[in-house]
């Protein structure tokens, strides 16, 4: 069992990102392996505003967002992310009462870059795309039970990327397979790892929300999908 909370370091200034800090602060507090290095990339975009912007009740007609990301727990599929969104999200857990996504997985590669192209080329009046974010050669590093993956979220793409901040996931992985910490605990456990960092610069902290008694394999992925929906 492993649980997982997400922060956001937003970048102070376009010459300096909040990474080389963080590591540094991490190699000072702990002893850290390092292990491979990571990647994830998302796509995202906006439906079409409708001509009416309200309903016939004079509600406003919500945004729906389509992401389609590639993330590194699952590197031979890509997940396409559908979401309505009334308010922008919260830092917060998702309460019952908010939109779940509907996610579909889809083999990583040709399938993916396909339903990408049919998107841009046939359905293009229904869907905008907003913005292309991703991560190359994100770190990651191993202490003890705790994994902490970190890199640099970048915009755009070709040599006009902006850097958007640092995305950060420390998981707790349990060896025990659920003889152990439950969920509760593990994020307990996680925040005071990352508090005893002493990280500064305002980062935002996301964590799972559980929907259900039991639990859904797919949260990880709805997760990612707050956090860079975020960024758009």
């Amino acid at each position: 069992m492993s649980t997982a909370v997400l922060y956001f370091l937003p970048t102070t200034s376009a010459d300096t990102t909040p990474l080389p800090d963080l590591i540094n602060r991490l190699t000072t507090r702990y002893d850290p392996s390092p292990l491979p290095r990571w990647s994830l990339r998302q796509r995202l975009f906006r439906s079409t505003p409708a001509p009416t912007p309200t309903d016939s009740d004079g509600k406003p007609i919500p945004a729906r967002y389509l992401q389609v990301l590639s993330l590194p727990d699952h590197p031979d599929n890509s997940h396409i992310a559908i979401t309505p969104i009334s308010a922008p999200p919260t830092a917060e857990p998702p309460t019952t009462t908010d939109p779940i996504p509907t996610v579909i997985t889809i083999p990583t590669g040709p399938p993916t870059d396909d339903f990408t192209q049919l998107l841009a080329s046939r359905l293009g009046p229904l869907w905008q795309q907003r913005q292309s974010l991703a991560v190359v050669d994100g770190l990651t590093f191993s202490v003890g039970n705790f994994r902490l993956r970190a890199g640099e979220l970048r915009q755009g793409g070709g040599g006009a990327q902006l850097v958007r901040g640092v995305v950060v996931e420390v998981a707790f992985i349990d060896e025990d397979d659920g003889e152990g910490q439950d969920r509760a605990q593990m994020e307990d456990m996680i925040t005071t790892f990352w508090n005893e960092l002493g990280v500064q610069g305002g980062a935002r902290r996301f964590k799972e929300g559980k929907r259900g008694e039991e639990e859904d394999e797919l949260e990880n992925v709805r997760l990612w999908c707050r956090v860079l929906i975020l960024k758009g």
